[in-house]
């Protein structure tokens, strides 16, 4: 097992920083950045960087989202609807983790970055699929497919919720990220509940890692407020990429 004591408190504190602003200028948890950072910078292992992120999510989550509630970017009934669907597909993810390989796991992990990366450079203009009772139905569809992604990859989620509130939903880019996190916060605790109950989780590098990210999630979520995607998204498909490419190259004699 990883003895973190021995590593040094300002790679946590960098890996906060960075997905802290991730988190706070693109709606998500954080997770996408800090499990490849986790596994390729500290040497932790896949399944137990998937679990910590979680708990860090929750620290950074609440403190982008905070950013969004400021600015009004919320929809709070689709919030709801989404919430719990992702609640009920975080059980799922938890119990698949504890099924699947290391390399197995980081092969996948490698994939929902590269379609992520692909999805994201995709300009979409949002529209509503279904209206009444099948369009709520549909946001619980989404929430669970997120939810089961929290919990199996240790992310919030948001790269599946925000591509899926613009096009099925018709929500706004800015709204569905803030939406993304109400969600995210609220899965992120759960999963980390779980997780911890398992034993899955480094608190040491989960909570500095968390902390360091709350000043850099508000600072995302101001800059995303003011910055267009043309420039933002360009620059995060680059880094899901470089991270997924990473993945696959550490684990391809494995």
């Amino acid at each position: 097992m990883l003895e973190t004591e021995k590593l040094p408190v300002w790679k946590f504190t960098v890996i906060g920083l960075v997905a802290g602003l991730m988190a706070g200028l693109f709606g998500i948890g954080g997770g996408f950045v800090m499990v490849p950072l986790f596994v390729l910078w500290l040497g932790m292992a896949q399944k137990r960087a998937h679990a910590t992120s979680l708990l860090s999510v929750a620290f950074i989550g609440v403190a982008a989202l905070l950013g969004y509630v400021n600015l009004g970017q919320i929809d709070w009934p689709a919030a709801a609807l989404v919430t719990c669907g992702s609640i009920c597909g975080i059980f799922v993810g938890v119990r698949l983790l504890a099924r699947i390989s290391e390399r197995t796991l980081s092969f996948i992990f490698a994939g929902v970055l590269l379609v992520a990366a692909i999805r994201l450079l995709i300009s979409a203009t949002p529209s509503q699929l279904f209206h009444g009772v099948l369009a709520q139905a549909l946001l619980v569809v989404i929430g669970f497919a997120s939810g089961t992604l929290a919990g199996l990859l240790g992310v919030g989620g948001g790269i599946v919720i925000i591509p899926a509130l613009i096009i099925c939903s018709g929500i706004a880019p800015e709204v569905a990220r803030g939406t993304s996190l109400v969600v995210i916060v609220a899965t992120a605790v759960i999963g980390a509940s779980l997780h911890h109950r398992l034993g899955n989780i480094d608190r040491r590098i989960a909570v500095y890692a968390g902390i360091a990210g709350i000043p850099s999630a508000v600072f995302g979520a101001y800059v995303a407020a003011h910055t267009t995607n043309a420039i933002l998204l360009p620059l995060f498909c680059a880094l899901l990429l470089v991270l997924a490419g990473q993945l696959v190259w550490s684990n391809r004699g494995h």
